[in-house]
């Protein structure tokens, strides 16, 4: 019998408190047998300088969700080759799983979706999570048939962009983020002047 999974990917830079939050609530409403948390080796969106080394982002994920029930951090992205594109990672899951896929996401990159890679493939190939965030419309916006549960969650209204512009003027961005990764942001000097080098 199949596993029910659930894959939230993300640049993590950093993981906060809106990712959890995501990640239990479609634990516990799905029923599902395990989260990951995957952090992208290769954001196809972003420019490589304009991220924390995959190392950092890696490790701050870990600290997240160590103390998360059902969560855990998944490396898989770190073994493949070229950008990160979704796709890629659920076509990978399952050919190596075989599981039933749930790729949890927000209303945000809901409507990004048409300039996904192969977004219909992606659609064939799990059940689309998504939190609304504010007042996104939350309709399908490329054809084709899907599978879409829908949670409404206002509180989850965090960015790691806003953590970030924190963390770089000074400010303490506690609780949008756990106390480790703030620990471990700070330490290594991810966000502020002198920003940390790569891990």
């Amino acid at each position: 019998m199949n596993r029910k999974i659930g894959l939230l990917g993300g640049t993590f830079d950093p993981p906060h408190t809106a990712h959890l939050v995501m990640a239990s609530t479609a634990r516990d409403a799905l029923t599902l047998d395990r989260v990951y948390l995957v952090p992208s080796a290769r954001p196809p969106h972003k420019a490589p300088e304009a991220v924390s080394a995959f190392g950092h982002r890696a490790e701050m994920t870990r600290i997240a969700v160590r103390d998360v029930e059902g969560v855990e951090v998944s490396l898989i992205e770190a073994e493949r080759e070229g950008p990160s594109w979704t796709v890629s990672l659920l076509s990978e899951c399952r050919s190596r799983f075989g599981d039933d896929l749930y790729f949890i996401i927000g209303a945000d990159s809901l409507q990004d979706l048409p300039t996904w890679r192969e977004p219909q493939r992606v659609l064939q190939l799990c059940t689309l999570v998504v939190f609304a965030r504010g007042r996104r419309s939350l309709r399908l916006p490329v054809t084709g048939e899907a599978r879409v549960v829908v949670f409404e969650l206002p509180q989850i209204d965090v960015s790691s962009t806003e953590i970030r512009n924190r963390l770089g003027h000074g400010g303490d961005p506690l609780p949008l983020v756990p106390e480790g990764v703030l620990s471990y942001a700070r330490r290594h000097r991810l966000y502020g002047s002198g920003r940390g080098g790569g891990i």
